[in-house]
């Protein structure tokens, strides 16, 4: 099974065959883009995994909802009417779960959406969005500097969650 070093690992190999490349570097820096960010998403839903398969009583129901991606719903029939309960899948976004996170674990007092940080991790999420859902009136400029730029971005975000919600700095 594949995890999150394994996707930064392939980003980067994208990278270096991009660089090498003398014609048509897209078809290296788009999977090195996706790949950076599917590294976070590997890391992220693992962890918020973990959590979820703690015994239910250490969350509230919502917290757990968002752990296990499902959603809160009241009970209006049956042997459970009156109760709220977890039912249906429904997805967060990566920035949600990231924020979740840190709210809950991390001892930050201080904001940090709006540092470098989170600005470049917009900025991964926002190029790609442009791969992933393309529009002739959008303007796809990719370069071997910003391929690398998101994976040490990807790196960067990774380190983040580790440091502030498993107290742990990772080693690349």
């Amino acid at each position: 099974m594949l995890n999150y070093r394994d996707y930064l690992s392939y980003s980067e190999k994208y990278i270096q065959l991009a660089e090498e490349e003398s014609l048509d570097k897209l078809k290296f820096l788009i999977p090195s883009i996706l790949l950076s960010w599917i590294a976070i998403e590997s890391f992220i839903n693992n962890i918020m995994d973990d959590f979820g398969s703690l015994p239910e009583d250490l969350f509230e129901l919502h917290e757990r909802g968002l752990l296990l991606e499902k959603k809160v719903i009241f009970v209006d029939h049956g042997g459970e009417m009156g109760k709220f309960k977890l039912d249906y899948r429904e997805y967060k976004r990566l920035g949600e779960k990231i924020l979740f996170l840190i709210a809950k674990f991390s001892n930050l007092n201080k904001p940090y959406k709006g540092e470098i940080l989170w600005q470049n991790f917009e900025d991964l999420r926002d190029t790609r969005n442009k791969i992933l859902h393309p529009r002739r009136n959008i303007e796809l400029e990719l370069t071997v500097e910003k391929a690398y730029k998101y994976l040490e971005t990807s790196k960067n975000i990774i380190q983040f969650v580790s440091t502030n919600v498993w107290r742990k700095k990772i080693s690349f």
